[in-house]
Formats: C-alpha cells, sequence, structure tokens
C-alpha cells in the first residue's frame, strides 16, 4: 500500500471511531461548523448561486407552461393569441392569489399553534416553579427550626 492509501484507512477508522463515540448528529456538527468557518464565504455564495440558478429554471418552465397553455387555448377554442395571452395572465393571476391566501392562512394556523404550545410550556414551567418555590420554602423553615431546636 501507498502511504496515501494507508492515510485514507486511517482516516476512515478514525472517523468510524468518532462517529460510534459522538453520535451522528454530534459529529456533523463537530466537522460542519469548522468547515463552515474554514469556507463559510465559498459555501454561501455556491448557495447564493444555486438559489439563483434555482429561480431561473422555475421562471423557464413557467414561461414554458404558459406558452404551451396558450398554444392550447388557440387551438381548442379559436381564440386569438392576444385572447388567450389574457386568460392566461388572469387565471395566473387568480392562481396566486388563492396560493398567496392559502400560504398566510396556512402560516397564520401554525403561528397559532405556536403560540399556543409555548404558553403551555410556559405556565407549566411556571407551575413547576412555584413547587420548587415552596419546596425552598419549606427547606428554610425547617432548617431555620432545626437551628432554634439546636439552640434551646
Amino acid at each position: 500500500m501507498t502511504k496515501i492509501e494507508l492515510l485514507g484507512t486511517e482516516l476512515i477508522a478514525y472517523a468510524r471511531t468518532l462517529y460510534r463515540f459522538l453520535g451522528g448528529i454530534t459529529v456533523g456538527l463537530v466537522l460542519g461548523i469548522p468547515t463552515l468557518f474554514m469556507f463559510g464565504d465559498t459555501l454561501l455564495s455556491l448557495l447564493g448561486h444555486g438559489l439563483i440558478a434555482l429561480e431561473h429554471a422555475l421562471h423557464i418552465l413557467f414561461e414554458l407552461f404558459e406558452t404551451i397553455a396558450e398554444h392550447f387555448f388557440e387551438w381548442a377554442f379559436h381564440l386569438s393569441k392576444r385572447t388567450s395571452e389574457i386568460i392566461i395572465f388572469w387565471s395566473s393571476l387568480a392562481a396566486a392569489i388563492g396560493l398567496t391566501w392559502y400560504f398566510i392562512h396556512m402560516a397564520k394556523v401554525i403561528s397559532r399553534r405556536a403560540y399556543t404550545n409555548v404558553q403551555e410550556q410556559r405556565l407549566a414551567l411556571a407551575e413547576s416553579s412555584k413547587i420548587v418555590v415552596w419546596i425552598r420554602i419549606a427547606l428554610i423553615i425547617s432548617s431555620l427550626s432545626a437551628t432554634l431546636l439546636l439552640f434551646t
């Protein structure tokens, strides 16, 4: 074996040992955070470029859908090009408004559910802290009574 192959097998053995010792998520954090610190500027710019490429691809797909739908309306209903463009525009606008309303409604439902969960957790914590306060008061009273008992 060459030195590089030996180094590779040793690194793989160390990584497996680390994975077994710490667990999957911890190993990901241990390896991911230094990588993000060392190469963060490159990784984030790549992420930005990837999102821009995804945006362009979705735009091209949407334009392709619009063009096919316009040609279908022209062929099926014997409409002019301008009329089919107007129909597609208003249909797309109605779909966008409907989807926007749906996503806003879902965001409200999710935020209300999260708010309710936080309130329930806060109340449970407040109840447990009340119990802790009563336990502390009981411990203080019992220690004071024990101290008074020692000095009487």
